[in-house]
């Protein structure tokens, strides 16, 4: 991810389920894209990615979202993940129910809230189960610009999520342990 981002030139940088913002801060602090963006909807992460983003003087170059990412415009529940690794709070669904602190947050379709054509697109999306919801949400996105994803799958639906890809012209690069890359950029492999 980091060896692509350096060696491509990226219009904009998509963090959905940016946490604290860690992706965030170093393709900014880096300037490895013109633009970024960082989707949070979890209130207490939230506050940490903004919190983050001032002690590394990044507020005016990161745009942060207290917002969640899906396939339609809505108002969800999200539970909240344990203190002990805050980077697994969730979309409540059938497969997921809620936990014991939940939050009603709002969510966007991306492709609703942003029209983006033509542009070279980085995005990084770790949304614990939610991922086939979101992608929904934006696929003329990716279908008109040039993006390279590393999209963090748990589950077993893998071959679904190639799938899904293919159908919207991108090829399978490989695994990372839970990352999965894709992309529909000439000559990046």
């Amino acid at each position: 991810f980091g060896e692509v981002a350096a060696k491509e030139p990226f219009d904009l940088f998509l963090d959905i389920g940016a946490n604290a913002g860690f992706y965030s801060v170093i393709i900014a602090a880096k300037s490895l894209a013109k633009e970024v963006i960082a989707f949070e909807p979890d209130p207490g992460n939230y506050a940490r990615l903004t919190d983050n983003l001032a002690a590394n003087n990044l507020q005016d170059k990161v745009r942060a979202m207290k917002l969640a990412v899906g396939d339609k415009a809505d108002e969800v529940t999200l539970t909240e993940s344990n203190e002990y690794n805050r980077g697994e709070s969730y979309i409540t669904q059938p497969d997921m129910p809620e936990g014991a602190i939940t939050h009603r947050v709002r969510q966007i379709k991306f492709d609703d809230e942003y029209q983006f054509s033509g542009k070279n697109i980085l995005v990084k999306m770790d949304i614990e189960g939610y991922e086939f919801n979101a992608l929904a949400g934006m696929e003329r996105t990716l279908r008109e610009n040039q993006c390279y994803l590393q999209v963090e799958l748990y589950s077993e639906r893998i071959e679904e999520l190639k799938a899904l890809f293919a159908r919207f012209g991108y090829r399978f690069l490989g695994t990372f342990e839970i990352d999965h890359y894709f992309t529909n950029i000439p000559g990046v492999e």
